[in-house]
């Protein structure tokens, strides 16, 4: 499928380079052939086979539209779930207070989000959900990540922003959320993204020494 502007990446390598996160996205709504081929991409990223659970079984991608009904129930849940984790988090770090060096920045960073919101799932014009079902050995989040990376490669490659919301994978517990996706509890883990046209242009690739990253062990 051609990319949805002309600036694109071409290689793979510029593909992989050129993959920014995007938190301000404009109100053009992609084609619906661009959202199919990204949410295609989750389904061919690797899965836990050695769980014994099919795919078809395992892997389940939702795609919620910017303004609908269930967009909008979706986001208020979100950060009702938001406002509690950050909530709990604080009695944490009163009640055991050795963990306030390691999780300070964290909890700082959570309740911003929770007091502020995410602008992304107020402006981007599609909010991806995929689930991935809990098995033994329980690697379902890895297999998450690798569903992620491939529609994010796959947006950049169309020309699309794409943001993490990873905030997505508190809602795993969360009844009412499972149950406007159609979900059993207790049987899926979460995780989520927002997709659309970037507001102004993505950062520039950057440039890292690989020597300052990879040991050869010979």
């Amino acid at each position: 499928m051609a990319p949805e502007n002309n600036n694109m990446p071409e290689t793979f390598e510029q593909i992989i380079r050129s993959r920014r996160s995007v938190r301000s996205f404009t109100d053009e709504v992609p084609r619906i052939e661009a959202v199919k081929e990204i949410t295609a991409s989750a389904i061919y990223a690797p899965y836990a086979s050695a769980t014994g659970i099919p795919l078809s079984e395992t892997r389940k991608v939702f795609v919620l539209k910017q303004n609908s009904e269930k967009m909008t129930e979706a986001v208020e849940l979100l950060f009702s779930q938001l406002k509690k984790s950050s909530a709990k988090l604080d009695i944490t770090l009163m009640l055991l207070p050795f963990l306030r060096k390691k999780m300070k920045g964290f909890a700082e960073r959570l309740k911003a989000v929770s007091d502020s919101g995410i602008p992304s799932l107020k402006n981007a014009p599609y909010y991806i959900i995929v689930a991935e079902k809990k098995g033994f050995p329980p690697v379902e989040k890895q297999s998450l990540a690798h569903a992620m990376q491939n529609m994010w490669l796959t947006a950049t490659h169309l020309g699309l922003g794409f943001q993490l919301i990873s905030a997505t994978g508190l809602m795993s517990k969360n009844d009412r959320f499972l149950e406007l996706l159609g979900l059993p509890k207790g049987e899926y883990e979460l995780d989520g993204c927002v997709i659309g046209f970037p507001s102004k242009p993505p950062e520039t690739a950057k440039e890292f020494d690989m020597d300052k990253f990879i040991t050869w062990v010979e």
